[in-house]
């Protein structure tokens, strides 16, 4: 990464999620929502990988960082609590990655919020 947040990537991804809620509130496919699930699970991991990395180089400019997880303190852990509360075995591993994803990002938000990034 080039020390820039794939904001795409991000916004694609809750698009994605908030897609397969819809899908599975009205009871549509549950390999579809897997999908959409999973394939945001995947880009949310690697850019939370691609900012870990951003985060350990010696020189990093944290202005797009700061807004990025500005908004994040307030919506991964509205994404946690939604994923985390969804009970259904054939979505068990989905969530339980996203959710993690979103912990782990969280984490790094809560600490970069009080100047103390987490490494």
């Amino acid at each position: 990464m080039d020390g820039e947040i794939d904001l795409e990537s991000y916004t694609i991804s809750i698009i994605r999620i908030n897609s397969a809620l819809s899908k599975l509130e009205s009871g549509e496919d549950i390999c579809d929502v897997k999908e959409l699930l999973t394939d945001s699970y995947d880009d949310l991991n690697k850019l939370y990988q691609d900012i870990v990395s951003d985060l350990n180089q010696e020189e990093i400019n944290l202005n797009e960082y700061y807004l990025f997880f500005q908004n994040g303190k307030q919506t991964f852990p509205q994404y946690i609590e939604v994923l985390g509360n969804i009970e259904n075995s054939e979505l068990n591993e989905c969530l339980d990655n996203l959710v993690n994803v979103f912990r782990n990002l969280n984490k790094i938000a809560d600490g970069f919020n009080q100047n103390e990034v987490i490494k």
